[in-house]
């Protein structure tokens, strides 16, 4: 039991480390070595918790991807009604992101690169929920049947761009703002 505690630890803070480094120096100027010193580990530890820098990166993308749809489905809004729900997980988008800045900026650089895994190609149990949801209000005519990028750059899309500009000291939304922006996304993608 204590052994995998420790090999818990180690593979976080390797995964913690190279977060904190790609965050501050993008993917290509991040070597393993130093990975390793900003980890506290050996670089033949790396290698034995990861194949390869390009399997920590996307190990390191799914566990943020999991986080980030776990989050979005904080409040349950498959309990509320349309847009209500559209809203909440608008919200819980833009709140995870203002609060995990080295996280919003790695998925950034993640999918923007050709790193980028489709989500098709990743089983996560909340994005198959916010899926059946977004099908659920489609059939019921409640959106427009638009493509998913389309839909993502209208919803998620304008919650990570005003983050960032929030995180980078630009851009201060107050409660009421974020509101009417949450109902201007539900309107732009609106039957």
């Amino acid at each position: 039991m204590v052994t995998k505690t420790v090999g818990k630890n180690k593979q976080k803070a390797i995964l913690t480390g190279t977060l904190a480094l790609i965050s501050e120096r993008g993917f290509h100027d991040t070597p393993m070595s130093l990975i390793a010193q900003r980890s506290g580990v050996s670089t033949g530890i790396i290698y034995h918790y990861f194949e390869n820098k390009d399997d920590l990166i996307h190990t390191l993308y799914q566990r943020i991807k999991q986080e980030f749809s776990a989050a979005l489905l904080v409040g349950d809004p498959h309990e509320l009604p349309w847009p209500d729900h559209l809203k909440l997980i608008w919200m819980n988008a833009y709140h995870y992101y203002i609060t995990h800045p080295a996280e919003t900026m790695f998925l950034e650089q993640y999918e923007n690169s050709p790193y980028h895994l489709k989500w098709e190609e990743m089983p996560d149990e909340n994005f198959t929920r916010l899926y059946a949801l977004i099908e659920q209000d489609l059939a019921a005519g409640f959106m427009r049947p638009l493509p998913d990028p389309a839909l993502y750059a209208l919803t998620l899309g304008v919650a990570s761009s005003l983050a960032k500009q929030q995180i980078e000291g630009t851009l201060k939304l107050s409660a009421d703002q974020l509101a009417e922006i949450a109902n201007a996304v539900c309107r732009a993608i609106a039957a």
